[in-house]
């Protein structure tokens, strides 16, 4: 290992965002591109949309697989193999000739992405244990919420000049970048299970008779719904229902990721103060303050909706990390596996909170404000029965 972890900790940090910030990068850098793709190729903006949507299916479910995997054979090889599959897949996709080509080469690439993604939250917990682990995870996500601000950014600029096959060939050499890094970092993982390679997925029965584990990954979880439904529903918000411009509409949207980004820097500051378990409770009454908020005054004016969506990112930016860490403090074998699972399942539960949001409902807004306000009610109570069975320590 060239850094030492005590001495470069910030280079360390820096290095797992930069493997947990593919997925995004791989998904927010091209969406621009969708529109240019289906006019090239004279084709439906429906069919360049299953890029999109298989590689979210493919990602979803590799995730799983790819946790269970560094379990076995440990963090690094499954690491290399799915930056080795991702780099691959961009310069296919930039190579494409049709649609079909195209969509292909997306699922590889989802199916790549998975193995980072999955990967990065069972490092830190096998390298950190307390608030270190607390700070590494704010850290990383800090670092990570850049992405959604720079990565639709970069995305414009190369159309404005280039095509978008540069996208995927970018998207291919910073990910190479990556991989030369992590190549150099030594296995995390110290006891590496024996379970048959067949006999692997059945490893989830024990994160499901973890009962601890099960409510509280669950039950915090809930607070993905409003966060990935704002993805899907800040459009219609901001573009459909107020007519703003699409350039004040990425604005906004910047805000709010830097409202989660900031969120997730002060989380560790503050826990210090009032502990984690307090933070956590603090940080669900901003989602409700956010909520109630919504409920009130966002129909009127779309100021007020910014406002408040900027208080739910913060509150949830805030939380994730330390939440994280408490609930991976939970188990103790099958790290990767249950890194997984908690990302499986808020995109799972994001998904389909997009779907109710963009559902044609005649108020949506108030549809909106109510899934925030009652998730987050429905979360406080959850918390507040299973705060009092969780070390704070962990």
């Amino acid at each position: 290992m060239i850094f030492n972890i005590e001495k470069h900790k910030a280079l360390y940090v820096v290095f797992l965002a930069m493997l947990a910030a593919t997925p995004p990068l791989s998904t927010d850098m091209y969406l621009a591109a969708i529109p240019q793709i289906a006019e090239g190729w004279n084709i439906g903006v429906d069919l360049a949309n299953l890029t999109l949507v298989l590689w979210f299916l493919t990602f979803s479910i590799c995730i799983l697989i790819a946790g269970s995997l560094s379990d076995k054979y440990g963090r690094k090889p499954i690491l290399i193999a799915g930056l080795l599959i991702f780099i691959c897949a961009s310069f296919f996709c930039a190579a494409s000739q049709n649609i079909h080509q195209l969509i292909l080469s997306r699922i590889f690439q989802g199916m790549g992405a998975a193995a980072p993604s999955a990967i990065v939250m069972a490092i830190i917990r096998d390298r950190f244990s307390g608030v270190e682990r607390q700070q590494a995870i704010a850290y990383v996500m800090t670092i990570v919420a850049i992405a959604p601000m720079v990565a639709p950014l970069m995305g414009a600029f190369l159309l404005e000049w280039y095509s978008w096959r540069v996208i995927f060939l970018l998207q291919g050499s910073m990910v190479l970048l990556t991989l030369v890094i992590a190549s150099s970092f030594s296995e995390t993982l110290k006891e590496k299970l024996t379970t048959p390679l067949l006999h692997l997925v059945t490893r989830y029965r024990i994160h499901f008779s973890n009962r601890e584990f099960m409510f509280a990954s669950l039950g915090m979880g809930l607070l993905s719904l409003p966060f990935y439904g704002y993805l899907a529903f800040s459009p219609i918000y901001y573009i459909s229902l107020f007519g703003l411009s699409e350039k004040l509409f990425g604005l906004f949207f910047g805000l709010n990721a830097l409202s989660s980004m900031f969120g997730a820097y002060m989380a560790t500051r503050i826990a210090r103060r009032v502990g984690s378990k307090g933070a956590i409770t603090w940080s669900i009454c901003g989602c409700i303050l956010a909520g109630s908020g919504l409920l009130l005054l966002a129909a009127q004016h779309y100021l007020f909706f910014l406002f408040f969506m900027a208080l739910f990112a913060f509150s949830i930016g805030f939380s994730r990390p330390i939440s994280a860490a408490l609930i991976l403090g939970l188990v103790q074998t099958d790290v990767g596996s249950a890194s997984s699972f908690l990302i499986f399942y808020q995109f799972i539960s994001g998904a389909l909170c997009m779907a109710i949001v963009t559902y044609q409902w005649s108020h949506p807004v108030l549809v909106y404000s109510l899934l925030t306000l009652v998730t987050s009610l429905v979360v406080l109570l959850i918390w507040k029965m299973i705060e009092g069975q969780i070390n704070s320590e962990h």
